[in-house]
């Protein structure tokens, strides 16, 4: 069986990684490729899969760049060039099937086999409420040698630069990736917190047999504040887990990229990743409590929403907010007067776990909607759309959001009940929850908790065809564990143009 795998990952590591770039890049959706529903394997899903925690294309660049090693002889040698490998994230979360498409020889295709092997379970795509197998490509670059290379020996024992197990970071750290350990020290160089210099940067240093870290060096410079900053960090590591060859622990050299750039640096918002989070009650309830409808609204019958871009920095202030659609001057100007108020935010935070700055924006809707408003359009609710619905934040993760609004009956935390509840609902032309329904059930008041809980996330900002408003019919599973992670809301997948007709 022959399968196409256009899906490939965006060259978002190439600020990031000098001496083996890793370029990433997101495909349109494709239909999967395999003939049998049970041996499926797509390219694209509702829900693709993650590594844990999160983070999103990013965590998975981080991942594969902790992991690859360049040969020394190909180093050498100066081969470079790319090579593009594919590989499976099955229904349990794991990496198989990992081949090279198109390779360089010289023990580059090796390497690359080797660090997309080790990547960790994945959290596993989902496609109509399911868990799937989905196929990725990626192509990794090894651009010329520069540079320090790794030594040949330490202490008289050879260092190798792949192991059967590579080292790890030791307890009480054993949880972070040592790109995080790494930031989690740096003290940025003033030119790079004044915003003169910014890039990526390539340091090096052997974890030895005792899980020390040693003779770190610089690849791929930025300024020699900026080296010494690094260094420093990478000194200041914790102990590793040394890796093992042969079930002999063993010197292993040790690659890592990074990029310098000013904490006042503002990020694009990206709801997959990074995307700064509301307090708790919520956002809409905010805006119910705080918002002052201008009187003109009523009195010229004026409907819409406003949309108000900001900056949520660091701190999770909210500042720089600014209309971007307009109702009226003095809808526009309460609009940002309300964002403005906004309480500190959850920042978001890079693949280091450091909180950064973001620019999003809110929909804010004149005249609230009217929960007691009939719903007139039961007959022509769609299961996709041009535009789908989002959170008023512009964020798309109901599911999350649906997730965190759960209150746990005492009863589940009492007999510990487990278990997955299945729901639908409609999200309406005014943004408005309707017709919440449970489609599977768990336990009678594990199902009530799930309606309570789907009747909090909106309004929302509906979602759009050909133009105007429309509803849209959403799924969503919700776990019940102690341990549960919520999935996205599964949107019924059927032509947009086709509206789902009530019987």
């Amino acid at each position: 069986m022959n399968l196409t795998l256009p899906y490939s990952l965006s060259a978002v590591a190439a600020p990031f990684f000098g001496s083996l770039l890793v370029l990433l890049a997101l495909a349109q959706p494709a239909a999967a490729q395999s003939s049998s529903d049970e041996e499926k394997v797509y390219t694209y899903v509702e829900q693709m899969p993650q590594l844990p925690g999160s983070g999103g294309n990013q965590a998975i660049v981080a991942a594969i760049q902790e992991r690859l090693v360049y040969p020394e002889q190909a180093r050498r040698d100066n081969v470079t060039g790319r090579v593009f490998v594919s590989f499976t994230v099955t229904e349990e979360g794991s990496v198989k099937s990992v081949k090279i498409v198109k390779g360089l020889g010289s023990g580059l295709d090796e390497a690359t086999v080797a660090a997309v092997s080790q990547l960790p379970r994945f959290i596993p795509g989902k496609q109509n409420g399911r868990t799937v197998s989905v196929s990725f490509t990626v192509p990794v670059t090894f651009p010329p040698a520069s540079g320090a290379t790794a030594p040949a020996t330490l202490d008289g024992a050879r260092v190798y630069t792949y192991v059967e197990q590579m080292p790890t970071l030791a307890a009480p750290n054993e949880k972070a990736t040592v790109l995080a350990a790494v930031m989690k020290t740096l003290v940025l160089p003033a030119e790079v917190r004044d915003g003169k210099s910014k890039g990526p940067v390539q340091v090096t240093f052997v974890v030895d047999a005792k899980g020390d870290v040693r003779d770190p060096k610089m690849v791929r410079g930025l300024c020699p504040a900026c080296d010494e900053a690094v260094l420093a960090a990478v000194r200041k590591l914790p102990r590793f887990v040394p890796g093992r060859q042969g079930g002999q622990p063993v010197a292993v050299n040790m690659a890592l990229p990074l990029e310098l750039i000013s904490p006042n640096h503002v990020y694009p918002a990206d709801p997959r990743g990074l995307h700064a989070t509301f307090p708790a009650p919520g956002l809409y309830d905010y805006i119910k409590r705080n918002l002052r409808v201008p009187a003109v609204v009523a009195t010229e019958k004026l409907q819409g929403r406003i949309r108000v871009e900001f900056v949520v920095r660091p701190t999770g202030k909210a500042e720089a907010a600014e209309a971007k659609t307009h109702l009226c001057t003095s809808c526009d100007a309460e609009a940002v007067r309300l964002v403005n108020s906004f309480p500190a935010w959850q920042p978001a935070r890079d693949k280091a776990d450091q909180p950064v700055a973001t620019r999003q924006y809110v929909d804010i809707p004149m005249p609230l909607p009217d929960p007691n408003k009939p719903f007139l359009d039961a007959d022509k609710v769609y299961s996709y759309a041009e535009i789908m619905p989002t959170l008023l934040d512009g964020g798309t993760a109901f599911g999350p959001v649906i997730q965190q609004a759960v209150r746990y009956p005492e009863a589940v935390k009492r007999e510990n009940i487990n278990g997955i509840v299945y729901a639908e609902y409609i999200v309406d032309a005014d943004g408005l929850v309707r017709k919440p329904r449970i489609t599977r059930g768990l336990c009678t008041s594990c199902d009530q908790a799930v309606l309570d809980a789907i009747a909090q996330i909106c309004p929302c900002t509906p979602a759009h065809q050909n133009g105007r408003p429309v509803p849209m019919q959403m799924r969503v599973e919700v776990p019940f564990t102690p341990s549960s992670v919520s999935a996205a809301p599964v949107p019924v997948k059927k032509p947009a143009s086709s509206p789902a007709k009530k019987k």
